[in-house]
């Protein structure tokens, strides 16, 4: 992770005020500092070397004043989304001023790339906990007993939470803020993120592509149709998973395997501390036993001390949204302590 230092300026100290703490909330490696455009004025004038766009990583005019001068590190906050424009050949940047946090700051680390050619910076980590989540059948709950510990880490446990998804399409969407048109538009896919750090063998700053979910959970803007993540060799997943735990962005990675088998999947089941397996029945049926000798075949005869059985105590799961409540709620939490516990 990085941290960019940045200006914004307005005329309006109200809206000055609930953009800096969004943004602040949005992305704590953002530091930013607040001016009126009078403010920024008088100070930068009155110095000789006029550097003020040089003492900032990127600067935010919300005000007619750049509206057709804007360029380089100066990116115009419009409050038209016609006026929207990602023009990297030119250095020319306008934002929608009233998006989401979220997509701000993927626009700001996006352009900072451009800007300057670099790239996210690896922290080696040994405390990053690497939780799988798999299913020897569709229609188990997977996607739902992951997204709830994810959810349950995220709200109440204080942790920093990464999920993926390895389902054929994925679910992403239906728990994320998607919008339509430009209040999205700036954050980038998986499909994307995948392309530049597979394609170009570079690191892309994470923040150009992640979204949140009501509770913090972050997860890859998701890439319409197949999912890309499920195709992913063994060494390609090994590269996007260091990527993701040497970021410094977060305590866990949760993955979501679904009934996957592939190659990518057991890279994720040799990697995992711990493999979260979730079954349809208490007693284990001759189709979960077939599953489990393709995993210790593919993995290795130890991967059996890794596994985490649970069986969902409703027949009909809430949506992963919803909150944790009733015996659902208790589930997830006790499966939680029961997880961090073992890898603890």
């Amino acid at each position: 992770m990085e941290n960019l230092n940045i200006a914004v300026v307005s005329p309006d100290e109200a809206f000055n005020r609930v953009f800096c703490m969004s943004l602040l909330d949005a992305c704590r490696q953002i530091s930013v500092t607040a001016y009126t455009t009078k403010e920024f004025v008088l100070q930068w004038t009155d110095r000789d070397d006029g550097s003020y766009d040089e003492h900032y990583d990127l600067i935010l005019w919300a005000g007619s004043e750049v509206s057709d001068s804007y360029g380089g590190r100066v990116v115009y906050l419009t409050d038209r989304a016609s006026q929207v424009n990602i023009d990297h050949g030119n250095s020319r940047y306008a934002l929608y001023k009233y998006s989401g946090a979220d997509a701000i700051a993927a626009a700001v680390y996006d352009i900072y790339a451009h800007l300057t050619g670099r790239q996210a910076l690896l922290v080696k980590r040994n405390d990053v906990r690497l939780i799988a989540f798999a299913s020897y059948c569709g229609g188990a709950g997977c996607t739902a007993i992951c997204r709830a510990v994810t959810q349950e880490l995220a709200r109440f446990r204080g942790r920093r939470v990464m999920y993926i998804s390895l389902e054929d399409v994925t679910s992403s969407a239906e728990f994320l803020p998607l919008q339509e048109g430009g209040a999205s538009g700036s954050i980038k896919t998986e499909g994307e993120y995948l392309y530049r750090l597979l394609g170009k063998s570079t690191v892309p700053f994470l923040e150009s592509y992640l979204m949140k979910d009501p509770f913090g959970v972050c997860s890859f803007a998701p890439t319409a149709g197949k999912n890309p993540m499920r195709e992913l060799s063994d060494e390609e997943m090994q590269r996007l998973l260091a990527s993701l735990m040497d970021s410094g962005a977060f305590d866990v990675v949760a993955v979501d395997l679904s009934t996957s088998l592939g190659e990518g999947a057991m890279t994720v089941c040799r990697a995992a501390d711990l493999i979260c397996l979730i079954a349809k029945a208490e007693e284990p049926g001759m189709r979960e036993k077939h599953y489990l000798r393709q995993l210790e075949s593919s993995c290795g005869d130890e991967i059996a001390n890794r596994i985490v059985r649970t069986v969902p105590v409703e027949e009909r799961l809430p949506s992963p949204v919803a909150s944790l409540e009733g015996n659902f709620g208790q589930q997830i939490s006790k499966l939680t302590e029961r997880l961090f516990d073992v890898v603890q």
